[in-house]
C-alpha cells in the first residue's frame, strides 16, 4: 500500500473518509494522494475572465488548504507525505486514469458526499463509478471511525479468485493481523472454495463459514456483518454482476451502510 489516493468534495463524510485513510497510510507508511476533481458550468463559470483567472479554482483550493489544515497535526504525528491536487476532470478519471498516471495502491473514499461523491455511491452512476475503478476501493461509511482491523469477512461466491486479485486483503490483514472469516452465502463454493483462498492468504488466520441464504445472499451476507461485528467487509466485484447486484440492494435498504461497516471492493481482472 504504498499510495492510497482519497477523494474529497471537502465534506463532513469525505473527511471521515481521509481520517480513516490516514489510519491506514500510518500502519503502511503509504503516501496520500487527496485528490479533488471539478466541471465547470454555468454557475461556476465567469465569462468575462480567462481560464487562468477563474476564481471558483481559487476558491477549491482555498477550502483544499482548509481540509488539509484540519488534519495536519495527526499527519504529522504519522510522519505520511501528503499530495493534494484540485483539476478539473470527470470523476470517473479517479478511478481509471489517476491510478495508472499516480501508480495508487488504494483508493478510500467515503460513501456519501454533498456532491460528486453522493452520486457515486448512492446515485444513479453507482455501478459505472465502481465498475470503472481498475483497482481496489475501500469505502467509508458515515462516522465510522478507524480503529485498527482484527476482524474481516470475505463474502465468496462460488467462483475462483486469484492471487492477484486478493493481494491487497492479504496485505491488510499481514499488516494488522486480522484474522478473516471466509464466508459463503452461497451454496456452490464450500471447502473447495475455502481452500482455494486460504491458499492465497499464506500467513493469516482464516476460518470458513457457509450460511444459509433467506432472501437473497445481500440479506445473508449484512445480517452476519451486523451479528458478527467485524471492521471490514470484503467483496470481489466480478466481471458480471455479483457486487452490482449488492450496491443496488445496499442502495435501496441501506444494508451494509446500515451496519457501518467499512467495504473493500476488489475488482476482478479481467482475462485475456
Amino acid at each position: 500500500m504504498n499510495r492510497i489516493l482519497v477523494p474529497t468534495d471537502f465534506s463532513p463524510i469525505a473527511d471521515n473518509a481521509l481520517n480513516y485513510a490516514i489510519g491506514i497510510a500510518a500502519a503502511f507508511g503509504s503516501e496520500l494522494y487527496l485528490y479533488h476533481v471539478f466541471t465547470f458550468d454555468r454557475f461556476n463559470y465567469d465569462l468575462e475572465l480567462p481560464d487562468e483567472k477563474q476564481p471558483y479554482p481559487k476558491k477549491l483550493e482555498r477550502r483544499m488548504k482548509m481540509t488539509l489544515r484540519k488534519f495536519l497535526q495527526k499527519i504529522r504525528q504519522a510522519k505520511l507525505t501528503v499530495h493534494t491536487k484540485v483539476e478539473e476532470a470527470s470523476i470517473y478519471s479517479l478511478f481509471g486514469s489517476k491510478v495508472n498516471e499516480l501508480g495508487i495502491d488504494l483508493i478510500i473514499m467515503g460513501s456519501k458526499g454533498a456532491s460528486g461523491l453522493e452520486k457515486i455511491i448512492f446515485g444513479t452512476v453507482a455501478s459505472t463509478a465502481l465498475g470503472r475503478a481498475i483497482g481496489p476501493v475501500l469505502v467509508v461509511p458515515p462516522q465510522h471511525t478507524f480503529r485498527p482491523l482484527k476482524e474481516i469477512v470475505l463474502a465468496i461466491d462460488d467462483k475462483e479468485v486469484s492471487l492477484e486479485v486478493l493481494s491487497p486483503l492479504h496485505k491488510l490483514a499481514l499488516n494488522f493481523g486480522a484474522q478473516v472469516t471466509i464466508l459463503n452465502a452461497k451454496s456452490g463454493a464450500g471447502k473447495k472454495g475455502y481452500r482455494e483462498v486460504d491458499h492465497h492468504l499464506k500467513g493469516v488466520r482464516t476460518t470458513f463459514l457457509e450460511i444459509p441464504m433467506a432472501n437473497s445472499v445481500n440479506e445473508a451476507i449484512a445480517d452476519f456483518v451486523e451479528k458478527a461485528g467485524c471492521d471490514l467487509l470484503c467483496m470481489v466485484r466480478r466481471n458480471k454482476g455479483f457486487v452490482e447486484s449488492f450496491f443496488r440492494k445496499s442502495i435501496t435498504r441501506t444494508q451494509v451502510y446500515h451496519n457501518q461497516v467499512p467495504l473493500l471492493v476488489l475488482p476482478e481482472k479481467s482475462r485475456n
